[in-house]
């Protein structure tokens, strides 16, 4: 029988175990020099040259992240012994670092994994960093198939996986996440039962004469006070031994694990007595809030710092809308990120909303840009609000829509949000009992004080109705629909409209070419709340002839009763961009009720047609990363099936692809390669068809004097241009046998590098009669030179080792992606 030399220094049991890469800009292709698994000193936060950051992934990777000086940054990638046998992508945008195991590419294409949790640099800033060599604590939102129990709080979780608490509303549970390879294994198995993993991301605190300028002492002439209505805020906390505050809590209860309901940031007591606050204080109760009668209940979801987790905001929101009933919710909080509204904090607004007829009034945001409301304020059912000054102008911060992904019509409503004086919380420094502050934070309160004005009056009326009503009976401003919604709420007109109409109408998303779309019908409810029958005139106000047009030009609405009409949007006359205004409703020549409208009419778009190709000419699925290369885009993923085609609306400008591949490989039938493709400058000024050809690939090699095996393997690219500059890796493990890679034409704006970097050793294995062989990673080689008898195993499966004495010898196993590393190394 054969006998292997084998000869092994303990130091390199860290490459077995898992391989580490780094990841440099600026065309450097360095490896680790320490092929030992990471360590990383306690994070800095300052940026500074030196700083380092280690976050383990849900997947058990751990990526460190370093800065060097000058700015640049390594990224290296420490994958956890046993299972994993797949690359891992590496990509830097702008200094933007995210990392991709391929073990997790089909989850996220699937939608079961939320990206953030490979969103490296997202996961630094929310602080989620290693310590001590342990991993934080990932924080999760698990949302279960409808009717699994461990959604009601039930079941069993895997080892290092703790529970914080049940999110039934979202058919979810939050935990936190001590042993992440232990909860990725039962991810993974077939009957998981698991919907989608969130991160469960910080959320934070959105940050006048104002009572006056809408309008609140009217209501209060007419005797309402928002008496027996009940409105909670969800925020920081509060001061209830302010005198504006005193006595005007009702329920408490904090959602942050170690604080109390009391309010040391200050932001959640400015904002509960804008709402409610009795003026008390004040020379003749002057500062009193928007309702002073109401009753107000207080969620503390913010900490003292003013952050908060997503579940601990839901559990907040559930607490509010069916513990303690309230009426109206008050949210001045949201994510930095742009929502889509389908995440778990806005799926909780939708749920709720409906469930028990509350009303979520939400901030808007602080961003003062374009499609950047995130969330919950994203919620279909949210009454999401923008701030103006105290002139009615949009203030400068204020979040806009429309909302990303869909176009959809948000924000609803503006209120007040510019230097607003409110309680200040005794427990924060400073002087006095008031103290000003600006946001859509601000803004936020009076809105929902408002809504229980109104809920006062209209005590039958549910969240929804209330919402039509605020936004329909609302100031018109010089601003558009997706900047500051319907208007500035209005205090009289919102008690005393005797009509009320469908608060908003999204008429659509138009695509370029605009060839195949349709123009869009959507139904105006309007409803009479006084004792005759009322007829109004109806009219859009705001669009260019025949892009808005209305079935009836009249309508009579019966007393107490309801009428209907249609109000179609025809993007085909609609400017290219975003078009809005208004359905005026109007009775005897005055103005009661309207209803805002919007559509989005899609700028020049181009068909980008993508064909890959394998190395032998046939058509091939690849994962695409898509890259415009201009200031401020990042890139997107595109997923190439296996018709091998793929076709990509796009705007006019000039763009870079590249996939990794996996390909033939160069030693025989069972040998499998990776290949990288590009076209890092494509023009796109009209249709375009490019193929990315495998045909092309050109294997490359590292040629040395002796005889060595390879302990690590990295492919890399960097594209510059302009303001743009992108990065991507693949650390490629042992089951890739060769590597390729296809010559592109040389690009005339900016760079574009490409690097292979090997680490080659002395093999650690010498097997006559095989032309290669490693060692398994996890298994026990001792130090020194040894020669062993060999056994064949065949495939490793334990079935192979019947019959057969392995004790003190060295197993030859032929490696399959039917058996995991884990699996050979336990057999």
């Amino acid at each position: 029988m054969t006998r292997a030399p084998v000869r092994r220094r303990a130091a390199l049991v860290g490459v077995a175990a898992g391989l580490a890469f780094a990841l440099l800009p600026g065309g450097q292709g360095a490896v680790a020099d320490d092929a030992s698994e990471s360590k990383s000193a306690a994070p800095r936060t300052d940026g500074a040259a030196g700083a380092a950051h280690t976050v383990t992934l849900i997947t058990g990777n751990k990526v460190t992240v370093t800065r060097l000086p000058g700015g640049r940054q390594t990224v290296t990638v420490d994958r956890p012994a046993g299972e994993v046998r797949g690359a891992v992508r590496s990509q830097v945008v702008d200094g933007h670092v995210t990392v991709v195991p391929d073990e997790a590419r089909p989850y996220l294409r699937s939608g079961v994994l939320d990206e953030r949790l490979f969103d490296v640099t997202e996961l630094i800033r929310q602080g989620l960093v290693d310590r001590g060599g342990a991993p934080a604590g990932l924080p999760l939102i698990v949302m279960y198939d409808a009717g699994d129990k461990r959604a009601r709080g039930d079941g069993q979780l895997p080892d290092g996986v703790e529970r914080v608490r049940s999110l039934k509303s979202v058919s979810g549970t939050a935990v936190r996440v001590e042993r992440p390879r232990a909860l990725w294994r039962a991810l993974r198995a077939e009957s998981s039962g698991v919907d989608k993993v969130w991160l469960d991301g910080r959320v934070e605190a959105d940050m006048a004469r104002s009572n006056e300028q809408i309008g609140t002492s009217k209501a209060w002439d007419a005797g309402l006070t928002g008496k027996g209505v009940k409105v909670a805020v969800l925020d920081t906390g509060v001061d209830g031994d302010h005198p504006d505050l005193k006595g005007r809590v009702g329920e408490s209860k904090s959602f942050i694990p170690g604080e109390e309901v009391a309010d040391r940031n200050g932001h959640g007591t400015h904002v509960a007595s804008t709402v409610g606050g009795s003026g008390a204080a004040s020379d003749g109760g002057k500062e009193k809030g928007v309702a002073p009668g109401v009753s107000l209940a207080v969620g503390k979801v913010l900490s003292d710092e003013g952050f908060g987790s997503e579940s601990e905001i839901i559990a907040g929101m559930e607490w509010a809308a069916r513990d303690v009933r309230a009426k109206v919710v008050s949210m001045s909080l949201g994510s930095s990120e742009p929502s889509d509204g389908t995440d778990p904090m806005a799926a909780a607004v939708n749920s709720l909303s409906k469930e028990t007829g509350a009303l979520f009034v939400i901030a808007a945001g602080n961003t003062g840009a374009p499609s950047s409301i995130g969330s919950p304020g994203a919620a279909d059912s949210a009454l999401t609000v923008g701030a103006v000054d105290s002139d009615d102008k949009a203030a400068y911060f204020t979040g806009q829509g429309p909302r990303a992904g869909d176009h959809g019509l948000k924000p609803d409503l503006s209120a007040p949000g510019v230097d607003i004086l409110a309680a200040r919380s005794g427990l924060t420094a400073g002087e006095g009992f008031y103290t000003e502050m600006s946001g859509t934070s601000m803004a936020t309160p009076h809105v929902a004080g408002v809504a229980a004005l109104l809920a006062e009056r209209h005590p039958d009326w549910t969240g929804a109705q209330l919402k039509d009503a605020l936004m329909s009976s609302s100031k018109g401003v010089e601003a558009s629909v997706y900047e500051l919604g319907s208007g500035r709420v209005s205090v009289p007109d919102a008690v005393d409209t005797p009509v009320t109409a469908t608060g908003s109408a999204d008429l659509g998303f138009y695509g370029w070419p605009y060839d195949d779309n349709e123009p869009v019908e959507r139904t105006l409810t309007y409803r009479n709340h006084s004792d005759r029958d009322i007829a109004l005139s109806l009219a859009p106000r705001g669009a260019s002839d025949g892009v808005v047009t209305l079935a009836d030009p009249t309508l009579t609405v019966p007393a107490h009763g309801t009428a209907s009409t249609t109000v179609t949007g025809d993007g085909s006359k609609a400017p290219v961009g975003n078009t809005s205004g208004a359905v005026v409703a109007s009775a005897g020549g005055k103005e009661v009720a309207h209803t805002a409208f919007g559509l989005v009419k899609e700028e020049e778009r181009y068909s980008l047609t993508v064909h890959v190709k394998d190395r032998d000419g046939a058509a091939s699925a690849a994962d695409l990363v898509v890259q415009q290369l201009a200031g401020g885009t990042e890139p997107f993923p595109a997923a190439v099936g296996d018709s091998g085609t793929l076709r990509l609306r796009l705007k006019p400008g000039t763009y870079a692809l590249s996939t990794f591949l996996d390909v033939r490989g160069s030693h025989g039938k069972d040998s499998l390669g990776l290949g990288f493709l590009a076209d890092p400058q494509i023009r796109l000024d009209r249709d375009r068809t490019i193929t990315l050809d495998g045909r092309k690939l050109r294997e490359i090699k590292a040629d040395v004097d002796r005889r060595t095996e390879t302990r690590q393997l990295l492919m890399e690219y960097d594209r510059k241009v302009g303001g743009a500059d992108l990065m991507g890796a693949v650390q490629v493990p042992v089951k890739y046998d060769s590597v390729f890679a296809a010559p592109t034409a040389k690009v005339t704006d900016g760079s574009f590098e490409y690097r292979t970097v090997w680490r080659l050793g002395k093999p650690l294995v010498d097997v006559k009669g095989l032309r290669e062989a490693v060692a398994q990673p996890g298994g026990t080689i001792a130090e020194g030179r040894e020669r062993w008898a060999l056994v064949d195993a065949g495939d490793g499966t334990p079935a192979a080792y019947e019959g057969k004495d392995v004790r003190g010898k060295a197993v030859v196993v032929r490696r399959t992606d039917a058996v995991t590393p884990a699996r050979l190394g336990q057999a």
